[in-house]
């Protein structure tokens, strides 16, 4: 073997020990991942009730899974002798959350959105589609397409196959979108719950192009090999942003004159800021209103801890903040 030979064999065996120990690291990384507790992995609660026997249906083309219909289930978390939340969750016929109807309503908002606006953790008369209804005393009318672990892909899917368009049932004159921080993430596949959701990519002209459904659209990347979440970027905030967007264009496309807002619901400082904000800024440019909460509950990057079900163990807010939510709604739905 020659000097050139013997160098070139030492450089791959260091180059086969470093890549080696750098694959040990990173799947003791991603074992740590799911069992440190402030990833909410080991959270030491879990969920009792009728919901644990199926409450989602998988496999759907559209929107990838959403609620079953016509269901009605109890739903308590539990961490040990302590019960977090016990709720009541009830579905119609088109999947969705059943909403009180309203008497001779002038008005209709249609709410999308994940489990924020489903309403994880309160029952069904607690969420802000409710509270709009009863808060208006019936003036106004409310749809809640909200569902746990959904995200801007499902609310563009849902619009282009027309799932929505047919549970709404009344004249929309306002849609509001609440998005939340691990959305972005979502609208890449990053939901472990989401492996049929709907995959779009963005066409050269910047704007949300389907492409099949995520488990169809080959492998997945090494770190859902080893269970790592996929850190959205840049990339996947433009992609978040123009798939609202795109939304929004096609409500308005749909409902002349209907006006579409956005709520940001941000209490996760593990959130890279420069991201949520470069997605905020991608659907303000477009046009689109745009209200962190703080327009909703004053001083809430301070106070936000009272409006959640239990900080530290349950971050989704409470009945109280859905009153806050439905407040803010009707104040501006009632602007000419």
């Amino acid at each position: 073997m020659t000097g050139r030979e013997k160098r070139s064999g030492r450089w791959l065996l260091a180059t086969a020990v470093n890549l080696g120990a750098v694959v040990v690291a990173v799947v003791a990384f991603g074992a740590w991942k799911r069992l440190d507790p402030a990833q909410g992995a080991t959270r030491p609660t879990h969920i009792e009730g009728s919901i644990t026997a199926g409450f989602y249906e998988q496999g759907v083309d559209d929107v990838g899974f959403i609620a079953r219909a016509n269901m009605h289930v109890t739903a308590r978390e539990v961490m040990g002798a302590r019960v977090i939340y016990d709720a009541v969750y009830t579905t119609g016929a088109d999947h969705f959350r059943v909403v009180p109807a309203a008497g001779k309503p002038d008005r209709c908002v249609l709410l999308f959105g994940d489990s924020f606006t489903f309403g994880e953790g309160v029952s069904d008369g607690e969420t802000s589609a409710a509270q709009i209804v009863a808060r208006s005393r019936g003036r106004v009318a409310a749809r809640n397409f909200g569902i746990g672990g959904w995200g801007p892909h499902q609310f563009l899917a849902g619009l282009l196959s027309g799932r929505f368009q047919r549970a709404i049932g009344c004249a929309p004159t306002d849609a509001f979108y609440l998005i939340i921080p691990a959305q972005i993430g979502r609208v890449v596949g990053q939901g472990q719950w989401d492996k049929h959701g709907p995959r779009f990519r963005l066409g050269p002209d910047g704007r949300p192009v389907r492409a099949g459904n995520f488990d169809g659209s080959g492998w997945r990347g090494w770190r859902a090999l080893i269970g790592l979440d996929a850190v959205p970027g840049m990339e996947e905030a433009d992609l978040a942003a123009a798939l609202v967007v795109a939304g929004a264009t096609e409500l308005g496309r749909r409902y002349p004159g209907l006006r579409v807002h956005v709520l940001v619901w941000n209490t996760d400082p593990t959130f890279p800021a420069g991201i949520m904000a470069r997605a905020e800024h991608g659907m303000t440019a477009a046009g689109l209103d745009v209200q962190s909460m703080a327009k909703v509950i004053p001083r809430f990057a301070e106070v936000w801890p009272d409006y959640v079900i239990d900080p530290g163990v349950e971050w989704h807010p409470n009945a109280r903040a859905y009153e806050r939510i439905a407040d803010f709604i009707l104040r501006e739905v009632a602007r000419d």
